[in-house]
């Protein structure tokens, strides 16, 4: 597993390297069948993770290139080229790069790289840790352990904070908010962000929930779920509490509730 993470946490940064090459210059963008938008960005990085997850030998399954049929595969990449392409567009640089190994119908393995800021959060589910790196040029010498629990017990308390997606909140969010969270946590304070990041934060610590009620496949959550599962936290359905399924016939996720491990769920 370890030789199969340093294959994804560096198709991650390679992929981040030419996301930035697009971002700092004019590019176009263009809509898919489903209405999202798409730029040559998500292409181009879709297309190095590919390739320089090759070697591997694992099938390859991006938001950007999908197979006719992946019901044989029993362990291979679930990959998000560019998580958060409306943040792109936007230029607010709340973007990932997403890549999650899938097996036997599970994450395993997920990283998430952030190519504005430079930061990598990573996840071994099998090994239960969870990294982060902030920095290309750190290398593994500057890899940092966080812990669910010691970031938790922090000498400085902060309020019970819920995130919610940036460019796509829906009335449902507000509705399960004001139900579901506001009477055990009145005094709660909501934070939006894009892309993965919101993960990121629920495994840092940082934040203890987040509500989603938008469209979203399995190529969004899968990195993001392995990470958050290793740092003790959990991704559930809201229509039955469990755990989001994957290796689905259909890619796309129903609602759910990403909780920290801080979390009440």
């Amino acid at each position: 597993m370890e030789e199969l993470l340093q294959y994804a946490t560096h198709a991650a940064r390679v992929a981040g390297k030419a996301i930035m090459e697009v971002y700092a210059q004019p590019f176009e963008i263009y809509t898919k069948d489903d209405d999202s938008p798409v730029t040559q960005a998500d292409l181009r990085a879709s297309n190095i993770i590919k390739e320089t997850l090759r070697p591997t030998g694992l099938p390859f399954v991006s938001e950007e290139d999908l197979p006719p049929d992946r019901s044989q595969y029993k362990r291979y990449w679930l990959v998000d080229p560019l998580d958060g392409t409306v943040e792109f567009v936007n230029r607010n640089g709340e973007f990932t790069v997403n890549i999650a190994l899938i097996d036997d119908k599970q994450p395993v393995l997920g990283v998430i790289y952030a190519p504005v800021t430079e930061q990598l959060w990573y996840a071994d589910c099998e090994c239960g840790i969870m990294n982060a790196e902030c920095g290309i040029a750190q290398g593994d010498a500057g890899l940092r352990p966080y812990s669910a629990f010691s970031i938790q017990h922090s000498e400085f308390p902060r309020p019970f904070t819920v995130l919610v997606s940036r460019s796509h909140r829906t009335p449902e969010v507000n509705a399960y908010i004001n139900k579901v969270l506001r009477p055990a946590h009145p005094d709660l304070v909501i934070d939006t962000q894009g892309s993965s990041l919101k993960f990121a934060r629920l495994a840092e610590g940082t934040a203890d929930v987040y509500v989603c009620y938008s469209k979203t496949k399995e190529w969004d959550t899968a990195a993001a779920d392995a990470i958050l599962r290793a740092a003790g936290g959990k991704v559930l359905r809201i229509s039955d509490g469990l755990p989001l399924e994957y290796s689905k016939k259909d890619y796309p996720n129903p609602p759910f509730v990403a909780w920290a491990a801080s979390g009440s769920y």
